[in-house]
């Protein structure tokens, strides 16, 4: 297995030791040497022993397959686009060669999701964007979050280049897809889902369904104890009882809410 040996060597460094010091008891001094200046290290239970005799943490010191640098990339797009900076996101993507054949289906449907997220957010290449994105719906897989956001994804897409038509089934779907997912198995990033669910119902004047589907985003934002689309959710919700009721407090305060915190409310994708 691949280790980081220079942060290895520093370890060992800090604490004093020789290589055959840090060796006795557990392995051969050419282990430990190997470990440092070939990255490499046969066995996970010698490797775990050694890291104990140093006091760190064997996950900080092993190497990232290409799996886990992909997944860690995905996660910091998805916090670009949170961010409203798909630009940056897709730059990232488009710079890092992935071979798709040789991922799990759940990461490729990750990657293929962020590939069209970040085109649609950045309001240019839709073409581009409705390709991935089908990618993605493609690789059917249960319970997974991508599949659903990636139809909802595609609605957003065609709607944003003013083809209502084509966009509402895939809003039904995604609706469907969402109302079917196991509730405790939502995680936080489904709150934009909400929203976006919401926003699309509120511009088709349901606005009683609008209001359901922010409950929702809302009640998962707390149960995950995040802020993430929450002001977004909280603005749709008042903006609906307003057309809905009437009621035009709430409308105002989540309004002049937004407008403090300069939050621009439109279509969002984590």
């Amino acid at each position: 297995m691949k280790v980081l040996g220079n942060k290895f060597r520093e370890a060992r460094k800090k604490q004093r030791l020789s290589q055959t010091a840090l060796a006795a008891g557990i392995c051969t001094q050419t282990t430990v040497s190997k470990i440092e200046n070939r990255n490499r290290c046969e066995s996970l239970d010698i490797f775990y022993s050694l890291c104990l005799k140093l006091g760190v943490a064997v996950n900080d010191y092993l190497a990232e397959n290409k799996e886990q640098e992909l997944e860690r990339i995905l996660d910091e797009v998805e916090v670009l686009c949170i961010g409203f900076k798909p630009e940056l996101g897709y730059k990232m993507l488009s710079n890092y060669f992935v071979d798709v054949s040789q991922l799990p289906d759940s990461l490729a449907i990750k990657y293929f999701y962020y590939m069209g997220a970040t085109r649609t957010l950045s309001m240019n290449g839709f073409k581009e964007a409705l390709f991935y994105l089908s990618q993605a719906e493609k690789l059917i897989q249960k319970n997974n979050i991508y599949n659903i956001m990636s139809t909802n994804a595609i609605g957003i897409t065609y709607l944003l280049s003013e083809s209502m038509e084509k966009a509402q089934p895939y809003f039904e779907k995604a609706n469907q897809m969402l109302q079917e997912f196991p509730e405790d198995a939502l995680p936080a990033i489904a709150c934009g889902l909400y929203y976006n669910l919401a926003k699309y119902y509120s511009e088709l004047k349901e606005y009683q369904k609008s209001i359901e589907l922010c409950d929702a985003g809302i009640k998962l934002s707390r149960k995950e104890e995040t802020n993430i689309y929450l002001d977004a959710l909280l603005y749709e919700k008042a903006y609906n009882e307003f057309y809905l009721n009437g009621t035009a407090e709430s409308y105002k305060t989540a309004y002049y809410f937004t407008r403090l915190l300069k939050i621009n409310i439109f279509w969002v994708m984590s």
